[in-house]
């Protein structure tokens, strides 16, 4: 599946590194992962303190229940090779143990050096999901979960009548989080119904409410964190634990 991100050969697996026809050679870290990503800046994507807050809030199982969701969704289908674009640590990732083959990719590579070491099962990469290293239509599922949607190049590895799934906050999520910070609390939009190359074949919105200790780790993990005013981020600091709304809408697209 994979594809040299300089010359895009095919990348053949060796001992310890992958490498092309061109004998352009990417090693496979100790951790298991491999870093495809030809703009090798110091901090690309999520940094160390944001994976661990966020693996810190994961942990607590909050969201399993979105976890679940999506393993029975993948399960119905059946898929033999499945892309998790922007998979973060891997907390998805590593669930879908029902499918051969699944790849993680994603720009951090501290991210990516934690999903590699804690999962054996999956492949984990490191580089952009706009210019993913993967042959064109080579998977038969790809999971876009709280990313930007990269959909040209989801269309380009998705095979014909491939399943893209895609995950986002519903109208009601972290509603009593945003209340804290903002005097006034819109509902998130809905996603589009329509995406150009894809049928829209389905629609869930599942929805949770729980009682959160650590407030505060579950801003770290929403964009709020960097957009909020001072007062705001202040009282989810004093924060002691609250009971918040967790929604999610699951749209699944079929490639046409």
């Amino acid at each position: 599946m994979l594809v040299c991100p300089i010359c895009y050969m095919p990348l053949e697996r060796k001992e310890h590194t992958w490498e092309c026809g061109h004998h352009h050679s990417f090693d496979i870290a100790k951790q298991g992962y491999v870093n495809l990503s030809l703009k090798q800046k110091k901090h690309q994507g999520d940094n160390k303190e944001m994976v661990k807050a966020r693996t810190a809030f994961l942990e607590q199982g909050h969201y399993a229940f979105l976890k679940d969701q999506l393993v029975k969704i993948i399960q119905s289908y059946h898929f033999e090779t499945i892309v998790d674009t922007g998979c973060g640590q891997g907390y998805y990732t590593s669930a879908f143990s029902s499918v051969s083959q699944v790849w993680g990719i994603d720009l951090s590579k501290d991210a990516i050096q934690y999903a590699a070491k804690k999962d054996k099962l999956g492949h984990y990469i490191v580089a952009s999901i706009f210019s993913m290293p993967f042959e064109s239509n080579c998977c038969d599922g790809v999971l876009s979960i709280f990313v930007p949607y990269a959909s040209a190049e989801i269309q380009r590895i998705l095979k014909p009548q491939g399943i893209w799934i895609t995950v986002g906050p519903g109208p009601h999520h972290c509603w009593e989080l945003k209340k804290m910070l903002y005097e006034h609390v819109n509902e998130n939009p809905m996603p589009e119904s329509e995406r150009q190359g894809f049928l829209h074949e389905e629609q869930k919105i599942i929805t949770s409410k729980q009682w959160v200790d650590d407030v505060w780790h579950l801003l770290e993990m929403t964009p709020y964190r960097y957009k909020s005013p001072k007062e705001g981020l202040e009282r989810v600091k004093a924060c002691a634990g609250k009971e918040i709304t967790f929604e999610f809408v699951i749209d699944i697209w079929r490639r046409v």
